[in-house]
């Protein structure tokens, strides 16, 4: 049996097991026809690159690993004629792909009256969102030089270790990186977002909200002119909202996860490193709500400015992580991590731009589409950003019943109101 080793963050998203659904999920929407014959080649050649996108994990007391399994086309996707594209693609993007299984991504296309939809779930453990975003580029790249009988496939096969992430650092700054023993988990905050207590009426949702392009391109705008970026924008309506929604006291402080994508160390190297994870993160604390939207901004950018200012933001408790699966069997390890581990109650996610012209399928066009994290368990919660076509879509992933739902539209629509209220309070500025 051929086997490959369970990297540091495979293990850590197996134990998050507990919080969430390990997946990511991607659906594209796209005007025109993907072929179907062509679409299974590149499958294929992918999944013979990447073995472990065709392994299952294992998860030994002393030390996990992948075993490579055998796998059919048939495993991975899924190809039909579908009557209501909303509905298949939302059956499909909410399940989860158990660990023991023979492959850990998988793909359906469905085909309805000249427009298709291409969807994909990946195990978290496997890829993060950078690496998810390259794989459905390189997808696309692939199926594009088949149509045109060009047989050079590529895709990246490097090391998934963790380590990678300090391939460009100085010796001087790899030698303080790897000292970065902060725990930057036990910033506690107990606020959370009021979702209903876990019943046997929650299903797998995912829940989204387009911000209109409209408005996006105005408190863009908006942002230049202050110097902000549309991540500090973004995070400014995400806190205020959650001060409104969650009833906080005006004057408590909020903390709230951001993610970090560490191949900013990295440089081109990144290109050189195999479909894994190196993400971090930081924490964004606001210490009130402020009276406008503009104040609340002000709070965002004194926490995230100082982050930024940081070196080494993002890759602090990689090396208090390494050396608890360097010291301890497995089993050990694992229930150690989860006593000194606070998972994050709220977070935020920017996964960045999708690109349309670098995932259009031959002469199928992309029309729509977004890319979110795994589903969130009770009482956990994140918010995930795409933006496509210069329209944002905000999409909330929980396990929850109608009337959570229900509380997150409501949400979405108070983050719609203080961006309003941002372009009102801001228009000397376009």
């Amino acid at each position: 049996m051929k086997t490959i080793k369970a990297e540091l963050w495979d293990k850590m998203q197996y134990l998050f097991r507990n919080y969430y659904d390990r997946m990511v999920h991607c659906v594209l929407y796209y005007d025109g026809d993907i072929n179907e014959r062509l679409l299974k080649q590149v499958l294929i050649f992918t999944m013979e690159k990447v073995p472990v996108l065709h392994s299952s994990f294992r998860a030994n007391v002393v030390e996990p690993y992948w075993a490579v399994e055998d796998y059919t086309i048939n495993d991975v996707l899924t190809v039909r004629e579908s009557k209501n594209l909303e509905a298949d693609v939302n059956a499909f993007v909410c399940q989860s792909i158990p660990v023991e299984s023979n492959v850990q991504m998988k793909a359906a296309l469905f085909k309805k009256d000249g427009k298709c939809a291409l969807a994909y779930i990946v195990n978290h453990m496997v890829m993060d969102g950078g690496d998810f975003k390259y794989l459905t580029k390189k997808i696309a790249e692939n199926y594009n030089k088949l149509s045109i009988g060009d047989t050079d496939l590529e895709i990246k096969t490097g090391s998934r270790s963790y380590d990678e992430v300090y391939s460009k650092l100085t010796a001087e700054e790899a030698k303080i990186a790897k000292g970065l023993y902060k725990n930057v988990s036990q910033v506690k905050d107990e606020h959370y977002f009021p979702l209903t207590e876990p019943s046997d009426a929650d299903i797998t949702r995912i829940i989204l909200k387009k911000v209109p392009a409209d408005t996006f391109e105005k408190f863009k705008k908006i942002g230049k002119a202050l110097d902000v970026t549309v991540n500090d924008l973004m995070l400014a309506f995400y806190c205020r909202s959650l001060y409104e929604i969650g009833m906080y006291g005006e004057n408590e402080r909020l903390t709230i996860p951001c993610m970090v994508d560490l191949r900013r160390y990295m440089g081109s190297s990144a290109g050189n490193t195999g479909l894994t994870i190196h993400t971090g993160f930081m924490q964004c604390s606001t210490e009130r709500k402020g009276e406008t939207i503009n104040d609340t901004l002000i709070e965002v950018l004194r926490s995230t400015r100082a982050g930024k200012n940081d070196p080494y933001m993002g890759l602090y408790s990689l090396p208090l992580l390494k050396l608890a699966y360097a010291i301890f069997p497995y089993v050990i390890s694992e229930t150690a991590i989860k006593i000194g581990y606070l998972n994050p109650l709220i977070g935020m996610s920017n996964i960045g731009i999708l690109d349309d012209n670098a995932l259009r399928m031959g002469s199928a066009v992309l029309a729509d589409g977004f890319m979110t994290g795994a589903v969130k368990y009770k009482p956990y919660m994140q918010l995930a950003l795409t933006t496509l076509k210069n329209e944002i879509t905000m999409t909330i992933a929980i396990r929850g019943n109608d009337d959570d739902e229900k509380t997150v539209n409501r949400f979405f629509d108070m983050i719609l109101k203080n961006m309003d209220d941002f372009i009102i309070l801001n228009k000397s500025r376009l």
